[in-house]
């Protein structure tokens, strides 16, 4: 499983996709060259990990990591009880 296949068969499940409607969405790709060292020095510093992919609930100042959820899943239900928890940790 990895986030192209969470974007099209999880993020679009209604019950997600109702759920991040809520989110402002960021990401960091690591998969390139350019500014590699930088962007997993900032992955390492806002998860405590380098590995992909890592989804974060960030507080709306983005000063804290709320929540995380390590890799990837098709079972919506798992994803959105991370949402949720993640929401509750605001």
């Amino acid at each position: 499983v990895n986030c192209r296949q969470m974007e099209e068969k999880v993020f679009r499940t209604p019950a997600v996709a109702g759920v991040l409607d809520g989110f402002v969405e960021a990401r960091l790709h690591t998969d390139g060259k350019k500014n590699i060292e930088r962007i997993l020095e900032l992955q390492k510093k806002l998860t405590g990990s380098v590995a992909t992919p890592i989804y974060l609930v960030i507080d709306p100042k983005g000063e804290q990591v709320r929540h995380t959820f390590e890799g990837s899943t098709f079972d919506e239900g798992v994803f959105l009880q991370f949402l949720e928890e993640g929401l509750e940790r605001l």
